[in-house]
C-alpha cells in the first residue's frame, strides 16, 4: 500500500486540524498503524484506487480515528515508534527533494575540514552518539559529524538548501527536519550531543530569534557546541547559557578566521 499523507509538510504533523480531515474523507476501506504499544500511530483511508494517511506521531489521536477504522474496516499494521519517525522523516525529506527548487551549492571544502577537525578535538571518542545539528543548511555540520562517526539529526527551516544537502548526500532523509528550530522540542526526542554552526550573526535585530533557538537546544541536549564569527556574540551565547544554568566553556577557535572563529561548549 502505497499512501499520501494529507498534512503538506513534516512540520505540520503537530497540527491537529488534520486529525478533524482524515475522518471526514470519502473511504471504503482503512489501515490503522500501531506502535509497540498498540498506540495508533496513524490512519489510512481509501477511496477508490487511492490511499490517503494522517500521522498521530507527534500529536495525540483521538477516540474518533479508532471508531472510524472500525466502522471501515481493514487491517492493523505494527511498527515501532523509531521506525515509523525515521520514516516520517525520510518520507517528508524526499519531498522536499523532489518539490523544492535547490538552493545553489555552498559546501566549502575547506572549511569543512576544519569544522571536522573542531569537532575531534571537542568530541573526541564520541563516536555512537546522536548530535542535533541546528541550522544544518545543506549539510556540511553533518557531514563532518558522521565522518567523526557521530550521527546527527539535522534541522533547518530553509527548504532549497535542504534539498541542496539531500541532493549532495551530505543530510540523510530518515535524519533531516524542516522545521522552526525554537519548537525543536515538539519534533525530537533529547539526546546527547548539540551542534550549532555559525549561530549568527547575532545582532540586536536578531538576539531573542537566537536566544530562543539556542535555549531550546540547550533544553534537548547535554553538550552543545556553537560556533559564532565574534567574540561579542560568543559572550552573548555564554550569557544565554549560564542563565540557563549551563556550564560554559568558551575559546578562541584559530583553524577559521572567520566563520567559526569562536566557540562555546555548553554542558549541563
Amino acid at each position: 500500500m502505497s499512501a499520501r499523507f494529507i498534512e503538506p509538510s513534516f512540520d505540520a504533523l503537530v497540527d491537529e486540524s488534520f486529525t478533524g480531515i482524515i475522518l471526514t474523507l470519502p473511504a471504503q476501506e482503512a489501515r490503522l498503524v500501531v506502535d509497540e504499544e498498540d498506540w495508533p500511530l496513524a490512519l489510512a483511508v481509501r477511496d477508490g484506487e487511492a490511499w490517503n494517511a494522517a500521522s498521530f506521531l507527534l500529536r495525540p489521536p483521538i477516540i474518533e480515528v479508532i471508531e472510524r477504522f472500525e466502522e471501515l474496516g481493514g487491517d492493523v499494521v505494527h511498527t515501532t515508534q523509531d521506525e515509523f519517525m525515521l520514516a516520517m522523516r525520510e518520507y517528508y525529506s524526499l519531498h522536499i527533494l523532489n518539490n523544492t527548487l535547490m538552493a545553489m551549492e555552498d559546501l566549502s571544502p575547506d572549511r569543512t575540514a576544519k569544522v571536522e577537525e573542531l569537532i575531534a578535538s571537542v568530541w573526541k571518542g564520541r563516536r555512537g552518539e546522536e548530535c542535533m545539528d541546528c541550522g544544518c543548511g545543506s549539510g556540511m555540520g553533518s557531514l563532518a559529524l558522521r565522518n567523526q562517526g557521530i550521527i546527527p539529526l539535522a534541522f533547518d527551516n530553509d527548504a532549497g538548501l535542504i534539498a541542496r544537502g539531500l541532493h549532495e548526500g551530505r543530510l540523510i532523509p530518515e535524519r533531516t527536519m524542516c522545521i522552526d528550530a525554537t519548537l525543536l522540542s515538539h519534533y525530537a526526542r533529547q539526546v546527547p550531543l548539540g551542534l550549532a554552526l555559525m549561530a549568527g550573526s547575532i545582532i540586536d535585530q536578531t538576539a531573542m530569534m537566537w536566544r530562543a533557538i539556542l535555549e531550546e537546544l540547550f533544553s534537548m541536549t547535554r553538550e552543545t557546541l556553537i560556533t559564532v564569527e565574534t567574540e561579542k556574540e560568543a559572550n552573548m551565547v555564554r550569557t544565554w547559557a549560564l542563565e540557563n544554568e549551563k556550564n560554559v566553556e568558551m575559546f578562541e577557535n584559530e583553524r577559521d578566521p572567520f566563520y567559526d572563529r569562536w566557540v562555546c561548549l555548553v554542558k549541563d
